[in-house]
């Protein structure tokens, strides 16, 4: 037979994608055994599962020889009237005796199971359509036998061919029911298996259509000489510096371990140097990051370490992130699309050895999230390293212990968690459930030794309480210090509209604002000015809210900060003398009271212990320490009731505590809503007078950078009524009662709701 005939992809010869069956087929062929050669198998897992990929990919396409999958490509169409993977499925259940797993792999490989939500397969496409079907082509059905053993021999395939004289209409109830929500949990089958098998095809699958088979990245061993420290001496140069005690106890550390050290003490290192003791041959590494900024600089920053083409970034906004790139290599805003679309699709599959990531994005598929097929292989003898989490977010934290149990019962992972701000309650509840009660899991730097001594002594800070105060009161003295001309000013407030007034309280003084009301074009610039490689382009003065709380490389010499939880504060004060090289400590102001209301944003009861603790410390200059003693005393009962009762619901989630009762191979959830209250969960929508603009780059094609005007909002903040809905594919929503400033970000105006700009 002639297959060259028969498309996979468009039949449009000017779209990229395009390519003949029998071409994408060895494509997914390939990636298949590329994948397996780069996942982390003894070579007896290795035989077994290259055998059953190329098997898969060989014959998970063939269905799309039938008449009607042809034409739609030669007309183009985008409405799917056949469900390719199904027809694939008949060819195989008639003709060739291959595990069950395999054929739920092929017939899911594109569509979900049959249940609730979106890309899912309906009980119509798995019974009644395929007599229909069969009949439009009688053609393939007469010739079907001949078909498979023809596409056999193209592919070397040895499966025994089965002599089916007269073929079936309708799929085996095994197999129906295997591909039925209802009815799959009451089968016999190894539900883990069959979940298994789709990923592993899913991912060949994605890798060979976006061409990328022959760029997966082999895995590189680390060595310690690939992340030395440095620092710079007094000639402005950058120099390698000794690791410290503690960093070179985390390079003889095997297992499982808690790192509790100091802000700028030298975290990364240290773990990079647990990495170097614990790594083995192609097992993943996971490094996560609470914030998107913190993930971008430490995606850079590891690809300095492992290069470039071995690290990816996992988050919410990382398309952004990929175009950046991308459009400072080529200049091509199309082509910086493209890329930066199947760099997103990889980062989320089998493709990259490193990632950086939130832990939202392991939450995911520990809750059964779109994906978490595919992790089994990802998260199977992977490190994650867990950098800062908060205490006072009592519901995640319990979700994050929850999936750790999960990580390392179920996928052999281990764990490093690293804090400067674990409280002593805290600490002990994840010694004893994570690890037995082992304390020797805790690694902190040693007091007696002059090195660690140096970090836990080190003094950077000195505290000035403001009792019964807000920042206004001290509008005077930041001006004063201003004109003076001879410090920074950081000024950290609880919320965005206080930012913003502020910002025009102190306008003369140009100041940059960092807060969570801005869209992403404008983040992106106010980053890169703020953490500039030259100091002296720095803003000298900085307004921000929590936003200011991520890993970003600032340094300010004094700072008036609202109150909050310790541990957000703490986190805060980091980043005022972050080394702790002046001559004097830095002045902190601290104000008990917020200008603006904290209640949607934090337990009230922990930022009033935060004051009591903190208020005791007034005028003394602070050490590493005093934080650490401060932080165990706000927490010293632990959580309050209502935090408690967050962290049980996280931390005894079904889904996760009893992942394998509970999943349906080929069947995700909507885990957003169980991560996130629904009142909080804030929605992009695109503020009226920034409508022309977006309209405007979207006419021109340039659908990433449209994208990136678009606000986070609390639905809130822009009801139902003050809502238009474009007609675009996306269903964009604008708000009518939101406007846009540069260097402003978004604030809320009076307006009746049925007024709208022409």
């Amino acid at each position: 037979m002639d297959f060259s005939v028969y498309k996979a992809k468009s039949d449009d010869l000017t779209f990229a994608l395009c390519m003949t069956l029998e071409e994408h087929t060895r494509r997914v062929v390939r990636a298949g055994i590329e994948l397996v050669n780069r996942l982390p198998f003894t070579e007896d897992e290795r035989n077994k599962w290259l055998k059953k990929a190329i098997r898969c990919a060989v014959w998970h396409d063939i269905g799309k020889l039938h008449k009607s999958f042809q034409a739609n490509l030669k007309k183009g169409t985008t409405v799917v009237s056949i469900r390719h993977e199904l027809i694939s499925l008949w060819f195989c259940e008639q003709f060739l005796n291959l595990p069950i797993d395999e054929l739920f792999a092929i017939a899911t490989h594109h569509k979900g199971i049959v249940s609730d939500g979106f890309k899912k397969l309906s009980l119509y496409e798995i019974g009644a359509d395929l007599a229909c079907h069969l009949s439009d082509d009688p053609e393939l059905v007469k010739n079907a036998e001949e078909i498979v053993k023809a596409w056999g021999t193209l592919f070397n395939d040895v499966s025994p061919i089965t002599n089916n004289v007269s073929p079936k209409d309708a799929y085996s109830d095994e197999i129906q029911f295997l591909l039925m929500n209802d009815k799959q949990q009451s089968q016999p089958t190894d539900r883990l298996q069959l979940a298994r098998m789709r990923g592993l095809l899913m991912a060949a699958d994605h890798i060979g259509s976006a061409k990328t088979e022959s760029d997966l990245p082999v895995w590189k061993r680390l060595e310690l000489t690939d992340f030395y420290p440095t620092t710079l001496n007094n000639k402005n140069k950058i120099v390698r510096v000794p690791f410290r005690p503690f960093q070179e106890r985390m390079q003889r550390y095997i297992g499982d371990v808690i790192l509790h050290a100091p802000t700028g003490s030298g975290k990364t290192e240290a773990a990079l140097s647990w990495v170097y003791a614990n790594q083995t041959e192609n097992a993943r590494l996971f490094y996560l990051l609470p914030y998107t900024a913190s993930i971008n600089a430490m995606v850079r920053r590891l690809k300095g370490v492992y290069g470039k083409e071995r690290v990816t970034a996992l988050h919410s906004k990382a398309l952004d992130f990929f175009y950046e790139e991308a459009i400072n290599e080529t200049n091509n805003f199309q082509q910086s699309e493209e890329i930066a679309r199947n760099k997103r699709s990889a980062s989320r599959e089998l493709f990259y050895p490193v990632k950086v990531a939130t832990l939202h994005q392991v939450l995911k598929h520990a809750l059964h999230g779109k994906g978490w097929d595919m992790s089994l292989f990802d998260y199977q003898n992977a490190l994650f390293i867990i950098d800062e989490f908060h205490t006072y977010d009592a519901h995640l934290t319990g979700m994050m212990l929850a999936t750790l149990k999960w990580l390392k019962r179920f996928c052999n992972a281990k764990i490093l968690l690293m804090s400067a701000t674990i409280p002593k309650f805290l600490l002990d509840r994840i010694v004893n459930e994570l690890f037995d009660g082992d304390t020797s899991r805790i690694l902190r730097p040693n007091p007696g030794n002059p090195a660690d001594a140096d970090i836990l002594k080190r003094i950077r800070h000195k505290l000035i309480c403001q009792p019964k105060k807000t920042v206004i009161d001290s509008t005077e003295q930041i001006t004063q210090i201003l004109e003076e001309g001879k410090k920074t000013v950081l000024i950290i407030v609880n919320n965005v509209s206080t930012c913003q007034k502020l910002s025009q309280t102190f306008d003369k003084f140009n100041p940059k604002l960092l807060h969570g009301g801005f869209h992403r074009k404008d983040r992106k610039e106010i980053e890169k000015s703020i953490t500039a490689d030259d100091r002296k382009e720095r803003p000298r003065l900085l307004i921000a809210t929590q936003a200011v709380e991520v890993s970003l490389d600032i340094d300010y010499d004094v700072a008036f900060i609202e109150n909050a939880p310790i541990d957000a504060l703490i986190q805060r004060f980091g980043r005022v003398n972050r080394a702790g090289k002046r001559k004097k400590p830095s002045e902190i102001y601290l104000f008990e009271l917020s200008i603006g209301n904290t209640k949607r944003i934090y337990d009230q009861a922990i930022v009033d212990e935060t004051w009591r603790v903190l208020l005791k410390l007034d005028g003394q200059e602070l050490s590493e320490q005093h934080l650490v003693d401060a932080c165990d005393e706000v927490y010293e009962k632990g959580y309050t009731e209502e935090q408690e009762r967050n962290f049980q619901i996280g931390f005894n989630h079904e889904r996760i505590v009893n992942f394998e009762s509970t999943f349906h191979a080929g069947d995700w959830a909507d885990w957003v809503e169980d991560v996130i209250d629904k009142t909080n969960l804030k929605i992009d929508i695109l503020c009226e007078n920034l409508r022309s603009e977006f309209e405007a780059k979207r006419k021109e094609g340039k659908y990433i950078e449209a994208s990136q005007l678009l606000v986070q909002a609390y639905p809130w903040e822009c009801p139902k009524e003050h809502q238009i809905k474009l007609e675009d594919k996306q269903n964009t929503l604008v708000a009518t009662n939101l406007e846009y400033t540069k260097g402003v970000g978004y604030q809320r105006i009076e307006r009746s709701p049925d007024f709208h700009f022409l």
